[in-house]
């Protein structure tokens, strides 16, 4: 796009804009929307752009270059969006939420509703819920997880983990994705 006018580039965008929205309505990609797939069509066009290497770009050669260029950026797109690279933290939950003062709780203590009763049934129930959780995490994680996540809930971060696992950050980072999906 070096030697491309800006202004050019502008034009050819709203050009082929409503070839983009078209083709963006024919095509679903998974986990994403309409707008998703028509960004995608828009960064089809700028890589033609980018990569044309005739006269103009608004010779006769270019119309047929710029559409096979944005439909395979959609097309890879939705074919990335297919693989399940990302699956896993697409579909993850969270190990901490905001409470309503805006501060970060720890999913510990979402295991028990903070406002204890001291009706015998309600504290019953609360037991009998934490021995629920506990045994999915014991049934669902292996012991490297569930040690990373001890480290986790008492409030250390993943550098800190790591440093006391003697393991890379990456790794504690990585089990802890694998947690969050065990645990969704």
């Amino acid at each position: 796009m070096d030697n491309v006018n800006p202004s050019d580039i502008v034009k050819v965008v709203q050009e082929y804009s409503s070839y983009v929205s078209k083709l963006s309505r024919k095509y679903f990609i998974k986990g994403g929307t309409y707008d998703d797939l028509f960004e995608e069509g828009v960064i089809g066009i700028l890589e033609a752009c980018k990569n044309y290497n005739g006269e103009s770009l608004f010779d006769s050669r270019f119309a047929p270059f710029v559409k096979t260029c944005i439909k395979r950026q959609m097309i890879d797109a939705i074919k990335k969006s297919n693989a399940g690279k990302n699956k896993i933290l697409n579909e993850s939950i969270s190990l901490t939420k905001l409470d309503d003062s805006g501060n970060e709780r720890s999913v510990l203590n979402n295991f028990v509703d903070r406002n204890i009763s001291n009706d015998p049934l309600d504290l019953f129930i609360d037991k009998e819920r934490i021995e629920e959780r506990l045994k999915i995490c014991e049934l669902e994680l292996s012991k490297f997880e569930k040690l990373v996540l001890s480290h986790y809930l008492s409030g250390e971060k993943q550098n800190e983990i790591a440093k006391n696992l003697n393991k890379e950050v990456k790794a504690i980072d990585n089990t802890l994705q694998r947690i969050k999906g065990k645990l969704k």
